[in-house]
């Protein structure tokens, strides 16, 4: 897990909320953000309209961002489309930051651990 101070935060009622904690994906999280970024489009075919699944990539990053929030202060993660779209664009820099962070320490960690591996 990571953690993460946001400039502005987000607001619920007389609270303001800054402190974030990120966590890694599961295979759950990034299976139900697929499904949740994928919509029906009807394609021409020889004999007509079919439908076909069509992913956004902009929808998947968003699914997928907000579901590495474990909390965000005494809010229990993940943050719902609307409370990630009440952010500021520096706080979701930040997010996005604290993200690659935690994503590359995991990286160097199973690095290091193929390395101590392959020494035994």
């Amino acid at each position: 897990m990571h953690k993460v101070t946001l400039d502005k935060g987000i607001s619920v009622g007389d609270k303001t909320y800054k402190k974030v904690t990120l966590k890694a994906l599961s295979a759950g999280d990034v299976i139900s953000a697929m499904e949740e970024s994928e919509r029906v489009v009807m394609v021409p075919t020889p004999n007509g309209l079919e439908p076909s699944l069509l992913m956004s990539n902009a929808l998947m990053g968003v699914n997928t961002l907000r579901r590495q929030i474990k909390t965000l202060g005494e809010l229990e993660g993940p943050l719902e489309r609307e409370q990630l779209d009440l952010l500021s664009d520096k706080d979701l820099e930040i997010l996005q930051a604290g993200v690659t962070d935690m994503d590359n320490a995991i990286a160097k960690a199973v690095s290091e651990r193929g390395r101590d591996d392959a020494a035994s």
